[in-house]
């Protein structure tokens, strides 16, 4: 799970200004596997999170706490809710900029909500408008 990084389920669709970066076999299993798990124990609904990879953020309870479950799985965000940006970083697959993810994490990690899941979400939008580079799963 070397590259999963804080939008690794995002499937985007790339804008003009964006570009998208790939996991690697393995990484998309461990992917595909979170999101299942996540997705048993949100109960987000698929169309709901569809949505979402193209960056259509409903203020939905079940996508949070979808992205908060991806999130600790991947190690991105610890039981207390709090991103370590050390570890998103390492988990960044080539291709990515990681001077600008650095800056841009650190910023996103400022984020907070009412609870964990509410955090996460935060977070996961700061990130997600915030870059260019789109992981495709």
């Amino acid at each position: 799970m070397n590259s999963l990084l804080l939008l690794c389920f995002v499937l985007s669709v790339a804008t003009i200004e964006a570009h998208t970066v790939h996991l690697s076999h393995s990484q998309k299993e461990k992917a595909h596997l979170y999101i299942a798990e996540c997705m048993k124990e949100s109960g987000v609904k698929s169309e709901v999170l569809s949505e979402a990879k193209k960056g259509v953020f409903e203020e939905d309870e079940a996508l949070k706490k979808f992205t908060l479950c991806f999130f600790q799985k991947s190690g991105i965000i610890n039981d207390e809710g709090k991103l370590n940006v050390a570890e998103a970083l390492a988990k960044l697959p080539s291709g990515v900029d990681k001077a600008n993810a650095e800056k841009l994490l650190e910023e996103c990690k400022k984020k907070t909500g009412k609870n964990h899941a509410d955090t996460a979400f935060e977070i996961y939008k700061c990130y997600y408008h915030g870059t260019k580079e789109h992981i495709l799963l």
